[in-house]
């Protein structure tokens, strides 16, 4: 492995094992590229690439464990195939992005120094399904130079799986608060959606089993007529999509549910402020980057009330956590925020933006982040130096 050389502030050789296509993998490794960091993406064989990631950053292919049934096998090949990559590109540091495969990737590498970011159903839901998914995350964070969580519950949750206390920092991407800010109503777009007189819920979440939009149905079907919903197709499990859309026709809402195809990312501050509540309600859930982007936007927040989500709005309006799957619990807190007078709307929209400038300041994240990388890639993970300044 090659060491930081030149300065404090020479750049690195960062290596990514992750999601190239996701939009958080791509606004964290986007930062650091940017930064003029040397970012390489490790991408396994046959997975295509979308457009859009930037020019900067390299793309080498590897094996993945799981290409073959024998798993003992699979992991031999996966970790030559990874040590033959990283022995050419020769990183600073090794980050896989979410424990499930990326991190059993890092893990099986054999490289130091590696660290494994947790985004929240890697940590929750993935090792308790799977006896196999529970060992490798053991091993994955127990051998971690560092792990790197977005909310305490998270971290935590890390820790109970086998992540070294000593090794583990809470610390997320955060959101660009000069654009996530609150500003005018978007009337191109509220014309564009057909949405004028109308009272707006945005459900921001990929349409998947676990983000219950079918509870969002059930509780705008509760709702004054006036309201309508917001949803988004893209990324959209086709089954989950089909079960929503057969659910507003049953309960006689579909002309109030409207779902875009895709949302633009040079748009999506518009949506939020569009939204006269923004509704989260996962079965399981990390902080969630879509609630911390609503409350940027000074908009009010209806979420699942789920651990590390209560870690969050607990702070600012616990009576918008709702209990998992209950449509009319649901139906109440939007309602409760329907209803409120614009000078209590203004306040609660003050308070949530202030916390997001307390806790979610991407500026400030990004530049710890890299603060964490040099001491990883300066020598042996030192905690009582890694841990010094606030925990977001």
């Amino acid at each position: 492995m090659t060491t930081t050389s030149g300065g404090p502030d020479s750049p690195l050789t960062l290596a990514f094992l992750g999601d190239p296509n996701s939009i958080h993998t791509r606004r964290w490794i986007g930062h650091f590229a940017a930064q003029g960091h040397n970012v390489v993406m490790l991408v396994r064989d046959g997975l295509t690439v979308d457009p859009g990631l930037p020019a900067a950053i390299s793309i080498e292919r590897y094996v993945p464990f799981n290409h073959r049934r024998f798993r003992p096998a699979g992991v031999l090949d996966a970790r030559r195939s990874l040590h033959r990559v990283l022995e050419r590109i020769r990183p600073d540091v090794l980050d896989a992005q979410y424990l499930t495969v990326n991190g059993w990737h890092a893990w099986m590498s054999g490289f130091h120094p590696y660290a494994v970011s947790v985004w929240g159903s890697d940590v929750f839901v993935t090792p308790r399904k799977s006896r196999l998914g529970a060992i490798y995350a053991r091993f994955a964070l127990g051998s971690a130079d560092l792990v790197m969580a977005g909310s305490e519950t998270l971290t935590e949750a890390a820790i109970s799986l086998g992540a070294r206390r000593d090794r583990a920092v809470t610390i997320g991407s955060g959101v660009d608060l000069s654009r996530f800010a609150p500003g005018p109503e978007p009337a191109e777009l509220r014309s564009r959606l057909g949405l004028d007189g109308r009272r707006v819920i945005f459900s921001p979440r990929a349409m998947t089993p676990l983000y219950r939009h079918g509870v969002v149905v059930e509780a705008l079907s509760l709702l004054p007529a006036d309201v309508v919903a917001v949803m988004v197709r893209y990324l959209a499990d086709p089954a989950e999509l089909a079960a929503v859309q057969h659910k507003a026709d049953e309960l006689g809402v579909a002309d109030r549910l409207v779902v875009v195809p895709s949302i633009d990312h040079s748009e999506i501050d518009d949506f939020y402020r569009l939204a006269d509540v923004v509704v989260s309600v996962a079965a399981s859930d990390s902080t969630a980057i879509t609630l911390y982007e609503a409350l940027a936007c000074g908009r009010p927040v209806v979420a699942a009330d789920v651990p590390a989500v209560r870690e969050l709005i607990g702070r600012l309006d616990p009576a918008a956590l709702v209990p998992v799957d209950d449509p009319g619990r649901t139906a109440a807190a939007i309602a409760r925020i329907l209803d409120m007078s614009p000078s209590e709307r203004a306040a609660l929209g003050a308070e949530g933006r202030a916390l997001a400038e307390e806790s979610a300041d991407q500026k400030r994240n990004f530049a710890r982040a890299e603060a964490l990388y040099r001491k990883l890639a300066a020598g042996p993970f030192a905690t009582n130096v890694a841990l010094t300044g606030p925990r977001t």
